[in-house]
């Protein structure tokens, strides 16, 4: 378990500090956020997973390890794994129970089990899904596209004011359907009316033994290819934290337990697609023999179950949480990596909007356990217009810091991308074509905002594609290339203070591309280049520029891109060193991450992310919010709102901001 009921116990001492960081003046105003390092991973009560693995491969045994970390329990004998859970699966949620059809279904309420039919309709059902009508349960079967009652009257009498209904199988598995997921279960499913009115809703929970309820714990919760005993420990203190969960929390009656990390993971026993065939199995052997070594033993205190919390990482120190077993005490063989991110000012501020323009971050108080002091409990931000002071716990919230233990260690720098800096001022800046044909600069402000829009050109309807590349003609300024209907590739040279000089043919026969990606670095840093795309084949091709405003020889980078409907310069935006390409599937939606491998060629891709369908342009190679990190900004086809993705600088993103509205219509210059 790693987030669950965290709560610092009110013995814990705190140490009153004043470390922090404040934006600098002056010179150094370059600065737009500030860095903040990290150990850890969760809020350190309990057994560390990294610290159980350390402790595994220096010789301990679970049993040892198990008392490290819970101080004063008792481990109970071996003994059986036959006893019932109920897990609330939090994962399905849309108020309806499903599950795929298969031979010898049952469904019971308070009496007897009823065998679903086998035909409905005529046809035999894909699928069954219990739902409320008029706050009753209602069963349906899904009849080719249709929802279908099955037509039975004992079924419809058993179901009739009941709060649950349980289907079961003759194999002692079922297949739940929830979003486009397709999980079994071994044991059976409950479909459980929740709530009264209006406001009542359908949980779906699933009822396992522990022994067909763990193995899939440890096997999300650790990674199974550890040490045995790191293993054990983990599948000792699952089962104590279900027993716990079952048996002393009663948060509710209805289930024991929940299947996310506000519990612990469980993913049941495999995935499947919509046809059946088998995606991953969440069960192994190595998790299973974990379950089976240790079975039936758990930890108790005082004769009582133990809240045996757990998380990835204590960074070396771990934390007092609510139970006298749950101490604070050093790690050392906790190896977790020291962390590092960035917030910038611009985050900060949107964050705490009452301070104004942030101006510093300063930790006020500790826990005194662990590096820098110990854990953060809380922390003053500081604004323009003043400030607030929140605790850690939620000061990591707001930010998705991996834990409290952090300490603020210094001022995050733009990255320079002259790329997209129009008018010279060392930030990233936009550029569109309105439908009349004029062309309007938008001067980026920090934070990824703009200034008022000013009118740089005209007469812009006939061109056709439109990236901004630098130095394509040596002049160390920002230039537009552009392809007109006849295939010329005409150069509009940056005048670097927001406007561009007389444009300039640079080329000719560029009709046969539909994609024009302007990259600067692809084939080393600073250097200029052209990726094309070929409509017919979907051959990728690079030309280099070479420093005249010409294309040098080009360089094929594959074919099969017509599988991709959007390809943008991205940046480097993976932080391995060197600029990639992002592209968006036609068939997923999915965005790709293509990664460079700083001569020209492609290492590798990767998928980022799914429902960039809506958006029909995407700017990268650019620090848009100025964090040191590059990021995309988006356009919704639908609405016209700008959205901008913060680059985490491994190549994800943080949550979205919208960043513009209004450009509906416009072509933005990529």
């Amino acid at each position: 378990m790693r987030f669950r009921r965290s709560a610092m116990a009110a013995a814990v001492a705190m140490v009153v500090a004043s470390f922090g960081i404040a934006m600098p003046t002056g010179a150094a105003a370059a600065a737009v956020g500030v860095t903040i390092t990290g150990r850890g991973y969760g809020h350190g009560h309990g057994m560390s997973q990294y610290g159980a693995k350390g402790r595994a491969e220096h010789g301990q045994t679970y049993q040892t390890i198990l008392k490290a970390y819970y101080p004063g329990t008792v481990l109970k004998p071996k003994g059986s794994d036959a006893s019932f859970i109920r897990v609330w699966i939090q994962e399905d949620t849309d108020s309806q129970t499903w599950i795929r059809n298969e031979a010898g279904l049952t469904i019971r309420t308070s009496g007897s089990a009823i065998k679903l039919p086998a035909t409905v309709s005529g046809s035999t059902p894909t699928k069954w899904r219990i739902r409320l009508s008029s706050q009753t349960l209602y069963l349906e079967a899904l009849v080719g596209s249709s929802w279908i009652s099955p037509g039975d009257a004992a079924i419809t009498a058993a179901l009739s004011n009941q709060l649950t209904a349980t289907f079961a199988a003759s194999d002692g598995a079922i297949t739940v359907n929830f979003g486009s997921t397709f999980r079994e279960y071994r044991g059976t499913v409950i479909a459980t009316r929740v709530g009264t009115g209006t406001s009542a809703v359908v949980r779906t929970v699933v009822r396992s033994t522990m022994a067909n309820y763990l193995p899939s714990v440890v096997k999300a919760e650790m990674p199974t290819s550890w040490h045995t005993q790191a293993l054990a420990a983990q599948a000792v203190a699952a089962r104590s934290y279900a027993i716990w969960d079952r048996d002393a929390s009663k948060s509710a009656t209805w289930y024991d337990t929940c299947d996310t990390t506000s519990c612990q993971v469980f993913k049941g026993a495999n995935d499947y697609t919509s046809l059946g065939a088998l995606i991953r199995s969440n069960v192994d052997t190595r998790g299973t023999t974990a379950v089976t070594t240790t079975v039936g033993q758990s930890l108790t205190y005082g004769g009582a179950p133990v809240f045996s919390q757990f998380s990835a990482s204590n960074g070396g120190y771990s934390s007092a949480g609510s139970q006298p077993y749950l101490t604070a005490i050093p790690d050392p063989l906790d190896t977790y990596p020291t962390w590092s991110v960035v917030l910038s000012a611009a985050w900060i501020s949107a964050a705490y909007p009452s301070i104004g323009g942030f101006t510093s971050v300063v930790v006020q108080a500790r826990d005194h356990y662990g590096p820098w002091g110990g854990r953060v409990i809380s922390v003053k931000v500081s604004g323009s217009k003043g400030s607030v002071t929140v605790t850690g716990d939620a000061f990591r919230s707001t930010f998705g810091l991996k834990s409290t233990l952090f300490n603020p260690v210094g001022f995050a720098s733009p990255v320079l991308t002259p790329q997209r800096d129009w008018n010279g001022d060392r930030g990233p800046d936009l550029i569109g074509r309105a439908p009349d044909g004029k062309v309007y600069f938008y001067a980026g402000l920090p934070g990824a905002t703009w200034a008022r829009r000013v009118q740089i050109g005209q007469g812009w309807t006939s061109m056709r594609l439109m990236t901004q590349v630098y130095g394509f003609a040596g002049t160390n300024k920002p230039e537009i290339l552009t392809t007109n209907a006849a295939g010329q590739l005409w150069l509009y040279p940056g005048n670097g203070t927001g406007g561009f000089g007389t444009p300039v043919k640079v080329g000719q026969g560029l009709s046969i591309y539909d994609q024009l990606i302007g990259v600067n670095g692809w084939q080393g840093a600073g250097k200029p280049g052209l990726i094309v795309r070929k409509a017919s084949t979907g051959q990728l091709l690079f030309f280099p520029g070479n420093g005249k405003g010409g294309l040098g020889a080009s360089r094929d980078l594959g074919g099969g891109w017509n599988a991709y409907n959007m390809i943008s310069a991205a940046g480097d935006l993976d932080g391995d060193g060197y600029v990639d390409l992002v592209a968006r599937s036609k068939t997923t939606a999915a965005l790709v991450l293509f990664r460079g491998n700083g001569s020209g060629g492609i290492l590798g891709s990767v998928e980022l992310s799914r429902g960039w369908g809506v958006m029909d342009a995407i700017l990268g190679a650019a620090d848009w919010n100025r964090d040191g990190r590059y990021d995309l900004i988006a356009r919704d086809h639908r609405t016209g709102k700008l959205w901008l993705y913060p680059g985490d600088g491994a190549g994800g993103f943080f949550s979205r901001l919208q960043v513009g509205n209004g450009w509906v219509g416009f072509a933005i210059v990529t």
